[in-house]
């Protein structure tokens, strides 16, 4: 007898019913029971609410088992099917899946659209469980970019909301939530508060979800007390759960956080032990956090008893802060305009004619912090580069020396940067003072000051300035575009050629003028081409410079409300032209 509609739907529901509370201690089974709810639904002629559930149920499965190109392809179908059917709670659950795939991919601009657009649908539809995790996800966003007091209002907001309805696991993991957020901030007290309320309700409730990162967190805390044998415990719990759950990057925390406590009562053979078993599991999955951890960890415990290797994880633990710090200050400038993206996003419709002096105001605050932090790091920077060389003259050991020379190459970078982080607040920020520019006399100077550069007097350079122009711009911002265009052809120049050439031509068109240079040098391959304006970008790792040089030059051009492009072959040249409108 053929089974009806009806019955097929009891009997998925049951499925998947039984697929949730399976996902707390065995996710393949979780995974098998709602697949075969999946299948099941297939029989169903009428697609309904019933398949795109089951499918944002699997997508948010496969995610906590790290499968995560998997379930993105379940939530865009979910997401799918619900528009067809016009199932809002579907498609809204879609997008929260997908914005949490991106945070666990470190996606977070990407992430933010989807996330805000379920956050508004759950709200609409009164289902304040969902609202309150995606408060949740929006405090993780805030705290990502160490804006810890959005981060406890949004988790404040996420409390007030769950009130509404008793569900103990999301108010759980919001108690979970600002317990790390405290832990950040150092607030020992509070944090341990609100970890022992997570704690509380997970255990006497049975809540398995989110469990391994509060007793990694009690671990932290404990740690931070100096209450070594109760951390072990909680760390130990945390990695136990971890492994249950198959998730690597905590497990490597974990035994990170082992580790430092290992090294905190002395015990240095389990500390080396478990930070090399952390290192083998972040390089096997390329964890770039815990990883510079593992090396900067590692170079402690051998400063006693083996010189060469702590030196060869000091060097590598500064080669993985460096890419870490440079993606870090990236996604720190990204933050302020998602961050104004979240407010304005809770705005009012009435004051929708107010976003555009909201986001001006966050720039300008983002600018102005990157300007008074980079003066206040010029002080001590040049301190340490004159004692650098004080220490220079008394070390003979050819060891210390080699430490005390990879030290002051990272000094003279941060230098650079710093330099030139202060350079493109000048460019936003500095006031509007028009006078003739003699492009001869600039690009004349600008040749002059790189003298001092390796090669330089190697290339021939070739100017051509047209005799008729008369053009009143920015002199500041008109010498900055030369100075990098000029600095950036010298340094990535082929030595391998006999003839090193740098064309500089400055002619005028209708409308605008155009500032033209072409080298024969290396060449930007093909796949990097789109990229070279970004910040911190460099085409190689052996490339100098701060990866900065070209994305001031492209501000610059914007200031001047001009356009800037690019040619290049790789082996042959580049040629960059720069157009800026007369008016």
């Amino acid at each position: 007898m053929q089974k009806s509609a009806d019955q097929i739907k009891d009997e998925i529901e049951m499925l998947l019913a039984d697929a949730k509370i399976a996902a707390d201690d065995n996710l393949s089974q979780a995974i098998d029971l709602t697949e075969k709810a999946l299948f099941k639904s297939q029989k169903i002629k009428d697609k309904d609410s019933i398949h795109a559930r089951a499918l944002n149920q699997l997508a948010s499965i496969q995610r906590r088992n790290q499968e995560f190109s998997t379930a993105k392809g379940l939530a865009n179908r979910a997401i799918e099917l619900s528009g067809k059917i016009k199932f809002k709670e579907g498609v809204a659950h879609g997008k929260y899946n997908l914005a949490k795939i991106l945070l666990n991919e470190n996606k977070p601009s990407e992430a933010l659209p989807y996330l805000l657009n379920a956050t508004d649908t759950f709200k609409a539809l009164a289902l304040h469980h969902l609202h309150a995790k995606c408060l949740c996800l929006l405090g993780r966003i805030y705290e990502q970019f160490t804006d810890f007091k959005g981060a406890v209002e949004s988790y404040q907001k996420a409390l007030d909301v769950i009130k509404q309805v008793d569900n103990r696991r999301v108010k759980s993991n919001v108690y979970l939530y600002l317990a790390n957020v405290h832990l950040s901030i150092n607030k020992l007290t509070k944090a341990n508060h609100y970890i022992d309320k997570a704690l509380s309700i997970k255990k006497d409730n049975d809540l398995k979800d989110g469990l391994a990162h509060a007793y990694y967190l009690k671990g932290k805390i404990h740690l931070k007390l100096k209450e070594a044998e109760n951390a072990l415990s909680s760390l130990d719990m945390a990695r136990e759960l971890f492994h249950f759950n198959n998730d690597k990057e905590g497990v490597a925390e974990t035994k990170l956080e082992i580790a430092e406590v290992y090294m905190a009562i002395h015990e240095f053979e389990e500390a080396e032990r478990y930070l090399h078993i952390a290192l083998k599991i972040c390089e096997q999955h390329k964890f770039s956090k815990p990883l510079y951890k593992c090396h900067h960890l590692l170079s402690k415990v051998y400063k006693i008893s083996d010189q060469a290797k702590a030196l060869e994880h000091l060097e590598k633990y500064v080669a993985e802060k460096e890419k870490y710090d440079d993606l870090y200050i990236k996604n720190m400038v990204d933050s302020f305009e998602m961050i104004s993206q979240i407010e304005d996003h809770e705005k009012d419709v009435e004051i929708e004619q107010a976003k555009a002096s909201i986001i001006e105001r966050k720039n300008s605050e983002m600018d102005s912090f990157f300007y008074r932090v980079s003066h206040d790091l010029k002080g001590p920077i040049a301190s340490l580069l004159g004692l650098s060389e004080l220490a220079k003259k008394d070390i003979k050991d050819a060891d210390a020396l080699h430490y005390l020379g990879m030290y002051e190459n990272q000094i003279k970078r941060l230098n650079m940067i710093v330099m030139e982080l202060i350079n493109i607040t000048e460019l936003n920020y500095r006031d509007v003072q028009l006078s003739k520019i003699n492009f001869y006399e600039i690009i004349d100077n600008c040749i002059t000051a790189y003298t001092y550069l390796p090669h330089f007097d190697k290339i021939k350079f070739r100017i051509d300035v047209g005799s008729d122009l008369k053009f009143n711009s920015e002199w500041y911002i008109v010498n900055t575009i030369l100075q990098n265009l000029i600095e950036n052809s010298i340094k990535y120049i082929d030595i391998e050629k006999n003839q090193q050439i740098v064309d500089i031509s400055v002619k005028r068109d209708r409308n605008n003028i155009i500032i033209k240079l072409a080298d024969n040098g290396l060449g930007i391959p093909a796949e990097h081409q789109e990229r070279i304006f970004e910040m911190f970008f460099r085409a190689s790792n052996n490339a100098e410079g701060t990866g900065l040089g070209l994305f001031i030059l492209k501000r610059a051009v914007e200031r001047l409300k001009g356009d800037v492009s690019l040619t290049s072959e790789l082996g042959k040249g580049t040629t960059f032209i720069i157009s800026l409108p007369l008016q």
